[in-house]
């Protein structure tokens, strides 16, 4: 039937005209058991989905969330410190540069023999 479908929507009605297959009724039979089995599996899975009951889908979730709030914590802990360590290094970097400034002008007088 799927050829037949694919058949009809690239050539047209030219899949309709041909002829159809008659199907034997082993072959039916076998269609019936994997159609059979399918529809188990899709039970199966159904089941599987529904095991997992919703307590231990609110507990996980809840660890997750949790885990997430104490990354953000942390993260923002160390914003902060590394802010601070920023500060600090350019705190240290204006002091030094001063420092050089009041060199050149000591060194400068120096020369002139003040």
């Amino acid at each position: 039937m799927l050829r037949k479908l694919t058949k009809a929507a690239i050539y047209g009605d030219k899949a309709e005209k041909e002829e159809t297959e008659m199907v034997s009724s082993q072959e039916y039979t076998l269609m019936e058991k994997r159609m059979a089995e399918l529809e188990e599996k899709c039970r199966s899975l159904q089941n599987q989905q529904a095991a997992v009951s919703s307590p231990e889908k609110e507990q996980i979730l809840t660890a997750a969330l949790s885990r997430v709030d104490e990354l953000e914590l942390q993260l923002s802990e160390t914003k902060k410190t590394l802010d601070e360590a920023t500060a600090r290094q350019q705190e240290i970097l204006s002091y030094t540069e001063g420092m050089k400034k009041k060199k050149k002008i000591y060194f400068c007088l120096q020369c002139f023999g003040f």
